[in-house]
């Protein structure tokens, strides 16, 4: 058992938690938070799919309905060839109709619908006119199809079936509270990197429904309060706390753990080179300015060896700035993780070396995989990445 052979490391994790330093309670957010007794109203989740768009293109080769948002018809038909959606002063013009309304939205339990040249979308598409006057599209549809649009593409339909069924429940976890968060709001999450990578339904694939689908209704749980399921790429070594990457309460299950199972990552060494007029650049767009850069250290460094502030160093003066602010203004894509291990120099730039890929809080998801192929159920997976947490079946399900 996976809890056994690692007993020790998850009560070292434990043991951490319980010794992390207190904050004032004012000043920080918790993230844990009760489900509501009636969850009707988080059957669906809201995706948004393209922003501030001048015209939007739909279709869908089933019968659709399209509707304005008193629920009054605009639209029906057998099939949609292509309409093309544009903005109004009053409204939204459906081809050449103008529609008083705020929204349209355009409904199809076929074949999906198409938006745009790519996007193929299950249930409905709302477009909204938005306060610029430009449209922003939303997809709407059940939780757990919104998950069969995710999983393909953050993690892999090739990885063991237990691996993916741990993604399943991360991911339905993720995005619930979110909805609960955001209730009042336009939209739950975005379709990008913000939130989770969701590519719709054209990217679905039967290993990972399958996955989903084995999973129906799951979602981790802490002291009966549901929390955000945090994920990542890969760890290199070590997961850490929560609370040591964003202002929030210490919580027992994103509190970091030890973690040997994602060293086969193609992202668990990487090197990075930024040159010293890249930094001044960034740091300007962020209204901080500095002269000449002359070095870089890193500080704050935490257990597991990330650096959670850099310090600049320039002709002017030294300049402290957050670690995960600046790895997302230099490219997140370059400078993949604050763990690093060495900064040097190389030609006049300097060349940061590092392990892992994200921001290193919740779920190693190179380190499941592998768990995965060792033939670990999906619990083990997710009791040892979240210790204390449990996988409920939400009441409606």
């Amino acid at each position: 058992m996976l809890s056994r052979i690692l007993r020790s490391i998850t009560v070292a994790a434990f043991f951490f938690c319980v010794i992390a330093p207190a904050f004032s309670a004012e000043q920080l957010r918790d993230l844990s938070v009760f489900l509501p007794k009636d969850l009707k109203t988080l059957s669906k989740i809201r995706i948004l799919v393209q922003r501030d768009k001048s015209q939007v293109k739909v279709s869908t080769t089933a019968s659709f309905e399209v509707l304005d948002d008193q629920g009054h018809s605009v639209a029906h038909g057998a099939k949609l060839a292509g309409a093309t959606v544009k903005p109004t002063g009053q409204g939204i013009q459906w081809w050449d109709r103008n529609v008083s309304t705020r929204f349209l939205v355009v409904k199809s339990m076929g074949n999906g619908i198409r938006v745009g040249a790519s996007g193929v979308y299950r249930d409905e598409v709302l477009i909204y006119r938005n306060s610029k006057g430009s449209l922003d599209v939303i997809n709407r549809l059940e939780l757990d199809d919104y998950v069969k649009g995710v999983i393909p593409f953050e993690g892999n339909p090739k990885w063991a079936l237990e691996s993916l069924k741990a993604q399943a429940v991360v991911s339905r976890t993720f995005a619930l509270t979110k909805m609960l968060a955001r209730q009042k709001e336009e939209y739950d999450v975005s379709a990008g990197f913000t939130s989770q990578v969701y590519a719709g339904k054209q990217i679905e694939n039967d290993r990972t429904d399958q996955a989903v689908d084995a999973t129906r209704g799951e979602v981790l749980h802490y002291k009966e309060k549901i929390f955000p399921a945090f994920y990542h790429s890969t760890c290199g070594g070590g997961t850490t706390a929560a609370d040591l990457v964003w202002r929030v309460k210490p919580l027992p299950p994103l509190c970091g753990v030890e973690c040997k199972f994602c060293q086969r990552s193609p992202h668990y060494k990487w090197e990075a080179v930024v040159t010293p007029a890249e930094i001044k650049q960034k740091l300007a767009k962020q209204e901080m300015p500095v002269q000449d850069v002359l070095g870089i250290r890193t500080d704050k460094i935490d257990r597991t060896g990330r650096a959670h502030k850099f310090v600049i160093q320039s002709t002017w003066a030294e300049k402290t700035v957050d670690a995960d602010a600046f790895r997302v203004w230099i490219d997140p894509m370059r400078l993949k993780s604050n763990l690093i291990t060495k900064i040097g120099t190389r030609d006049g730039a300097f060349v940061f070396k590092g392990k892992g890929w994200g921001h290193g809080v919740g779920m190693c998801q190179y380190g499941m995989k592998y768990l995965g192929e060792l033939g670990y159920g999906y619990q083990e997976i997710l009791g040892y990445y979240y210790p204390g947490a449990q996988v409920v079946r939400r009441a409606d399900h």
